[in-house]
């Protein structure tokens, strides 16, 4: 399942490094193939997992009455797409990991970092979506150095913070930025006081660069409270955005859907139901950009509150259960669980939550694999103390 996986991110990202690859019309392959070739690996081998799928049992079955009721187009693919990661994480959890998997995962992991950090720098940004899977990966490097006090990992992380500000994606510098003070690793509490003091100040530095500026306001300058003020009013809809703040149409789409919200609030509009709006209201966009605002608007107040409350279950599991690995696997499920912040930002103003491909697929394959090592630590704990036999 590995190579499925890697094919699927490299897919995303070698088009980035060789230009000449940006014609040929296989980016579905990207989430597609890892569905595919995880699908047909668990139907002729199947065998206990150790995701726990118990969990996502409820918002699971909340979708598939919404498909079965779906009018809109595309609501099959949108669907397969948000339960996609679920998949990952059962098979994924299927491996029996021993120490040389674990070692050939962080020499994958290493090499995607360097491929990714390649891609992003020398085509100067890696646009929005690519920003995502910089968080997740910022999440990896932080938990390998919050356990193993590694320089390099330092090193790549800041190389990682830095593809959000040279591809001037304002969720994505914040996002990015505070996985290192923020990661669930150890970290001695002074030694994180004083990264929480370095981001504030690098964000001050960044917010005044022209080219975040430009970025953030029509005419060229603003201030941070004109940020703050203005990014809050336009992820909520309401009508007192800066006229000189850069919305890029997203204040009015959340203007325009809330109002929609209010006409199904509990229960939705339907499976992809946004998607006629914003293409017919906002120039044939496909995406909202706000994935709250689109479980809300497609699956109602009730949706989206469940969908969160699955969240939380899910990181709360994981953490408990992280506390009880050793190695390589603690390393991955805490990386894992830390990634949930940067997940839930950009749910604000991104569409994380369908692309799968860019941080979906790989964040619940680093869950499925760190169960899969719980289970196997059970194994051999019940192995060990099993009487002796002759």
């Amino acid at each position: 399942m590995f190579w499925a996986l890697a094919v699927g991110l490299l897919i995303n990202f070698l088009p980035i490094l060789l230009p000449f690859l940006r014609a040929l019309p296989v980016s579905f392959l990207g989430w597609a193939l890892p569905l595919i070739a995880c699908a047909a690996y668990f139907l002729l081998r199947p065998r206990r997992f150790a995701f726990p799928l118990l969990i996502w049992l409820p918002w699971f079955l909340w979708l598939f009455i919404y498909l079965l009721l779906a009018e809109a187009d595309n609501a099959f693919q949108r669907t397969v797409m948000m339960l996609t990661p679920l998949l990952m994480g059962v098979v994924f959890s299927t491996i029996t990991m021993t120490e040389e998997r674990w070692q050939l995962c962080r020499r994958w992991l290493y090499i995607f970092v360097g491929i990714y950090l390649a891609a992003s720098i020398l085509s100067w940004g890696s646009g929005a979506a690519g920003v995502i899977t910089a968080s997740l990966l910022a999440c990896w490097l932080a938990a390998n150095y919050g356990f193993y006090r590694r320089p390099r990992d330092l090193v790549l992380w800041g190389l990682m913070a830095l593809v959000p500000v040279i591809s001037v994606t304002r969720m994505g510098i914040l996002a990015v930025g505070i996985t290192l003070p923020t990661t669930l690793a150890p970290l001695p509490r002074l030694r994180r006081v004083w990264l929480v003091v370095a981001m504030l100040l690098t964000g001050l530095a960044v917010f005044q660069m022209p080219s975040v500026q430009e970025k953030m306001f029509l005419s060229g300058q603003g201030t941070l409270e004109q940020a703050f003020e203005s990014g809050a009013a336009m992820l909520t809809g309401a009508d007192r955005v800066d006229s000189n703040f850069r919305t890029n149409a997203r204040a009015a789409m959340a203007r325009e859907l809330r109002s929609r919200v209010q006409q199904a609030y509990w229960f939705g509009h339907g499976a992809n139901a946004v998607e006629e709006v914003t293409v017919r209201y906002f120039n044939g966009l496909t995406h909202p950009h706000n994935d709250w605002l689109r479980l809300q608007h497609d699956y109602g107040t009730l949706g989206m509150w469940l969908f969160a409350f699955t969240l939380l279950a899910q990181a709360a599991h994981a953490w408990r259960v992280s506390r009880r690995l050793q190695g390589e696997a603690k390393v991955m499920m805490v990386a894992a669980v830390s990634a949930f912040l940067p997940m839930v930002m950009f749910m604000l103003t991104d569409n994380v939550i369908l692309y799968v491909a860019w941080f979906g697929n790989l964040h619940f394959a680093m869950l499925g694999l760190a169960y899969s090592a719980m289970r196997t630590q059970k194994r051999q704990a019940a192995f060990a103390g099993a009487p002796a036999t002759r």
